[in-house]
């Protein structure tokens, strides 16, 4: 009985020690999550870890670990670009000039010019029009007065003033736009914007002119007429306005403060001497007077050879006097800057 109970004993003893050598082989081969189950006690689990990593927000949500973040990692976070606004821009216009055009839009919704909008007027504005000058309006932009060799940065209210004019005239310069187009290429769901034509712009050897300071455009508005073109014009503030029936253009000036309302109205054809008028069609107190013939002598009609007599064939017309209640301002003296040295100096086209 003593040797059965001994014999017991030892095979327990046997079992047991081989349960202790294939514990640890079966725990290295277990998964990851098994081993960290087997480590810990009968009462834990791994949602407890969990959670003890968990951060809990100020109203008590639970983010998870990977989701929290310390404040140092979210301040160096990058943040995400913020986009920058386009400027509110009125609709682009055609500004032609002989062969060279541009379509861009004048003035921003506030009213004040568009970006590179003088720079563009500028150019189209130039004395020699075939010249060439950088095409790189932003290059331009950082520039002063003068923005190339013979191109003067113009006035910028005279985009202010083109942009009014064109805002006034929208549905006619339209319907003139789309007529246009209608005849080169097919209808297209947009509407065509306004076209305005340059005949002169900056001009430096018109002394005593507001062509010569960048101040002064001659122009016109296709599908407008220039009646209805100048009528405008005069209802601006601070404006030269000035009417040539016998030419195609109109003049725009912008003046200082004060100036008022200031226009005239020149009857001269191209590569005439001004010749300023109260009305159009002139009265006949306005037309111009044509020299007396010269008194015929039968002793000079015998001599075919003599000489003839001199006619004056530019003869000096007084101005006519200036009606107080009348919208024409007649040019004073010449010595000062006036409409009429303007008119001298402009080129017929």
């Amino acid at each position: 009985m003593a040797s059965l109970r001994t014999r017991f004993a030892f095979a327990l003893t046997a079992v047991v020690a081989l349960a202790s050598i294939a514990a640890p082989r079966d725990a290295a081969a277990a998964p990851p999550k098994a081993r960290g189950q087997a480590t810990r006690g009968a009462g834990e689990s791994t949602p407890k870890r969990t959670a003890s990593l968990a951060r809990t927000t100020p109203r008590g949500k639970k983010v998870a670990p990977s989701e929290a973040k310390t404040p140092a990692l979210a301040a160096a976070a990058p943040r995400a670009a913020t986009k920058v606004k386009p400027p509110c821009l009125r609709e682009s216009a055609f500004v032609l000039r002989g062969t060279e055009e541009a379509r861009f839009a004048l003035t921003r919704c506030d009213g004040t010019p568009a970006p590179f909008a003088i720079e563009h007027l500028s150019v189209l504005a130039r004395p020699d029009a075939g010249s060439l000058v950088p095409a790189n309006m932003a290059t331009l932009a950082k520039r002063g007065a003068e923005l190339a060799p013979g191109v003067r940065r113009l006035d910028a209210r005279l985009v202010s003033r083109l942009q009014t004019i064109v805002d006034h005239f929208a549905h006619e310069a339209r319907d003139a736009s789309a007529t246009l187009a209608s005849s080169a290429a097919p209808k297209t769901a947009s509407k065509p914007p306004a076209r305005i034509v340059l005949v002169s712009g900056y001009r430096p050897t018109a002394k005593g002119s507001y062509h010569a300071h960048g101040k002064a455009l001659d122009f016109r508005l296709d599908g407008v007429s220039n009646e209805a073109l100048v009528a405008f014009c005069k209802t601006l503030v601070d404006t030269g306005c000035g009417y040539y029936p016998n030419s195609s253009f109109v003049h725009l000036d912008v003046r200082d403060a004060g100036a008022g309302h200031v226009t005239w109205i020149d009857g001269s054809g191209p590569g005439e001497s001004a010749h300023y008028v109260s009305a159009w069609p002139p009265p006949p107190s306005d037309a111009p007077s044509k020299p007396a013939a010269a008194p015929s002598d039968p002793m000079r009609e015998l001599d075919s050879e003599a000489p003839r007599m001199p006619v004056d064939e530019h003869p000096s017309t007084p101005h006519a006097e200036q009606d107080p209640e009348s919208e024409v301002a007649l040019p004073p003296l010449p010595t000062f800057e006036t409409p009429a040295a303007e008119s001298e100096d402009a080129p017929r086209p």
